[in-house]
């Protein structure tokens, strides 16, 4: 079987059953062998919307983000990705990531940062730690209202929150992301939720 008759065969799969994570995960990756990486990604992406406990399919959505010149969004793909995969004991997947980063220039993660922060007295006002950095400090009050808000409040220091809105503007220019579609700003909040590695 030809790779674009493989693409054709995953494409019936997932349109056949739309919740089908491991016949999107196969889309994405015959996509990225074709070197169709514009369409590979949203392969990957749809994987981590279903399972955003699929270490493998961070992993593969990083490189595409590499390939398609979106470093940034890459390199906290990959970081997201490499925590998930080790407190889940995927060891490949999570070394391959560190690999990849080490090569764009950015810090791997230390997965015991928080607890180590918290055990050296990092931890901010009233014990606060943050998802993201594991200290900093807290913010006066909630970025917007509802429960994600409130989420963020209690789970995102100051600095953190700053880096997100650069990183946010980012994501909805990089990716076009139509602000007033649901799908669209349901992928933007997926992005923050990964940035700031927000509890589920």
């Amino acid at each position: 079987m030809t790779l674009d008759e493989r693409i054709v065969q995953f494409q019936k799969m997932v349109e056949t059953d739309p919740n089908n994570e491991l016949g999107y995960f196969s889309l994405g990756n015959a996509l990225f062998e074709a070197k169709r990486f514009t369409e590979a990604g949203p392969a990957f992406q749809r994987v981590l919307a279903m399972n955003p406990h699929y270490s493998r399919a961070f992993l593969m959505l990083g490189k595409t983000q590499v390939e398609t010149g979106h470093k940034e969004l890459a390199i906290e793909t990959l970081k997201n990705g490499y925590l998930v995969a080790h407190k889940r004991g995927d060891l490949m997947p999570r070394n391959e990531m560190g690999e990849v980063l080490k090569s764009l220039g950015a810090a791997v993660p230390d997965p015991e940062a928080k607890a180590k922060a918290a055990a050296t007295g990092g931890a901010g006002v009233d014990g606060f730690v943050c998802s993201r950095c594991g200290g900093g400090t807290k913010m006066a009050e909630r970025p917007f209202k509802g429960p994600m808000g409130e989420k963020i409040l209690a789970n995102v220091c100051q600095g953190c929150w700053a880096e997100w809105i650069k990183m946010g503007t980012k994501v909805i220019n990089e990716l076009r992301l139509p602000m007033h579609d649901p799908q669209a700003q349901e992928m933007f909040d997926k992005h923050m939720k990964e940035f700031l590695t927000l509890p589920d």
